[in-house]
């Protein structure tokens, strides 16, 4: 008689200290800029476009490294790169906290670039691909759960630091937050697994994808399609978080409101990844993308009919942020659903390595339309257009892609 066989657990063990890790570290390395950069511009008599360039120096640098980054995890798992990536994030903001030229904080972010391919969303993804087989996509809903508290948490964590003893001091109390939450557990907690745990997740496809294998990635439409949706939306998303506020107060809005709106849009996030896990039986892929890309054009549709006073720019918030929340989850699961997991990492390193890019030039691109209209009116149109695209190509890629009996997002007992 045959036993029945028995599910393996899924492993706590591992994706909540990494979710832990990535509040921490997307707190402390990416929003932490927004609160320090207004200070530091104004002790150091830098400007806003001056300091700002330091943030797309970095972003491109990611994108330049990202494949590699995935490939590296592909083959040899996460535990130098995360463990090297911590360190390095520790040391760079100590050097952070001790510029005194500009040059340094370009070659400052340039490194955190790089870093940011080791530490942040698109490395531990690839080590739930690689590590939990087919409960990855519940690991990748668990981590970007926690992680989308990183904003709540560190924007007033970091101003309150800056308002209480100066913004060197706050990136220094922020370098020694890498020790326990960076360092500590990605040292520990990607160590080589034990044999019970090998038992109990063997691997169910190529971890490393062959040369082969990406060449027909590249050849596949559905691949295009989906950088160039995820491209549109790194342009509507850094658009917006670059310059929500002075657009809202150009429409009439109070700084008040303008800020408490854009507070609305963290826990929105937050309240579309709990759908998700609370549906994770019922809702696949497609689904989520499509709710995910639809959800900001209502809602970016809501602000343009703006007006001080007016509701829709909380509506706005919350169906930005929900989708914002939902296409987390579905951009670290799309491309490996609708063509093949294998080599998790390179795949998804190669579709980051485009949409960095934008993310990069994106700031200074709008800065651009705004400065040659004198208004925000082109500026949101564009943001409008790209999320209308950024809809339309998931959508094509979804129809085009031959449907097989993928998973639920979250597919757990």
């Amino acid at each position: 008689m045959t036993a029945p066989s028995v599910e393996p657990a899924f492993r706590w063990g591992l994706v909540l200290p990494l979710a832990v890790a990535q509040l921490v570290s997307w707190g402390s390395l990416y929003y932490a800029f927004a609160v320090v950069a207004g200070p530091m511009a104004s002790e150091l008599g830098w400007s806003k476009p001056e300091v700002t360039l330091a943030v797309s120096i970095g972003l491109a640098v990611t994108g330049v490294v990202s494949f590699q980054a995935g490939r590296a995890i592909d083959r040899y798992g996460g535990h130098l790169l995360m463990t090297s990536g911590s360190v390095a994030a520790c040391g760079l903001l100590l050097a952070w906290s001790i510029v005194t030229e500009l040059w340094q904080l370009y070659a400052i972010w340039a490194a955190l670039g790089a870093t940011f391919s080791a530490v942040l969303y698109e490395p531990v993804f690839a080590v739930m691909a690689r590590e939990l087989k087919a409960d990855y996509r519940r690991g990748i809903v668990v981590v970007t759960l926690l992680g989308g508290f990183a904003s709540t948490v560190f924007i007033p964590l970091t101003h309150g630091l800056v308002e209480s003893v100066g913004w060197r001091q706050a990136l220094q109390v922020l370098a020694l937050l890498q020790l326990p939450f960076g360092i500590a557990i990605h040292g520990f907690a990607l160590r080589e697994r034990s044999r019970a745990s090998a038992a109990v997740v063997a691997p169910d496809v190529p971890v490393v994808a062959t040369p082969d294998r990406m060449r027909l990635v590249m050849r596949n439409p559905v691949f295009w399609l989906l950088s160039l949706s995820y491209c549109a939306y790194a342009f509507m998303f850094t658009a917006l978080t670059f310059h929500i506020l002075p657009l809202l107060v150009e429409r009439g809005l109070s700084m008040g409101s303008a800020v408490l709106a854009y507070s609305l849009v963290g826990p929105s996030q937050v309240a579309g990844r709990i759908v998700v896990f609370a549906l994770e039986k019922r809702i696949d892929v497609r689904l989520a993308g499509i709710v995910a890309t639809m959800l900001p054009v209502g809602g970016l549709i809501a602000l343009m009919l703006v007006t001080p006073g007016s509701a829709l720019l909380y509506v706005f918030a919350v169906l930005y942020g929900a989708g914002m929340g939902i296409k987390t989850i579905v951009q670290a699961t799309a491309a490996p659903e609708l063509l093949g997991r294998e080599g998790y990492g390179a795949l998804q390193g190669a579709l980051s390595a485009q949409f960095y890019v934008v993310q990069a030039a994106t700031p200074f691109a709008a800065a651009l339309m705004w400065s040659a209209a004198g208004n925000y009116g082109p500026v949101l149109l564009a943001i409008l257009a790209a999320a209308t695209l950024s809809a339309i190509a998931f959508v094509l890629a979804i129809v085009i892609a031959p449907r097989s009996a993928e998973p639920p997002i979250a597919n757990v007992p």
